[in-house]
């Protein structure tokens, strides 16, 4: 989706726009604390990769692997948060994948639309979905260093 461009913040290493990204931060602050709210952040941060260096490859790969634990190995989102400082103190060798094109079905404006409505969890648990789906070719390196957590 085309957005404004705005004179306003952006993050150092997310590949956001300061629209987008603005635009990411009043949703979140208004998503109520549900499993597929919490996860949200994950597959936003993934869908917005930035460029190749140290902090970008960090966070997509915790952000991956913390989609990967509660979509496909069942861990409940409202522990992600600890679970992924953990997995931060003694990361695996984290390496650049390239993005999928595209990534993801939806973006944070059909969030942003749904913010509020009943169908609000579907349009969360479906962007989500679709963000991680996108990066199905990196899956296998995704739950390796998931595994890597586990040991």
């Amino acid at each position: 989706m085309e957005r404004p461009v705005i004179d306003g913040a952006t993050h150092p290493y997310v590949g956001a726009s300061s629209a987008c990204w603005t635009q990411f931060g009043e949703v979140n602050w208004s998503l109520p604390p549900t499993a597929y709210g919490r996860l949200v952040v994950d597959a936003y941060m993934v869908q917005h990769p930035g460029v190749p260096e140290r902090r970008a490859i960090q966070s997509v790969g915790a952000h991956l692997v913390g989609l990967c634990l509660v979509l496909e190995h069942g861990l409940p989102a409202a522990g992600l948060s600890t679970t992924l400082q953990r997995i931060l103190e003694s990361p695996p060798e984290w390496r650049w994948l390239e993005p999928p094109e595209p990534n993801g079905e939806l973006t944070i404006s059909d969030v942003a639309a749904a913010v509020g409505g009943d169908d609000a969890p579907d349009v969360c648990e479906r962007y989500v979905r679709s963000i991680w789906d996108a990066w199905a070719r990196h899956h296998d390196t995704v739950w390796a260093w998931a595994r890597h957590f586990n040991r």
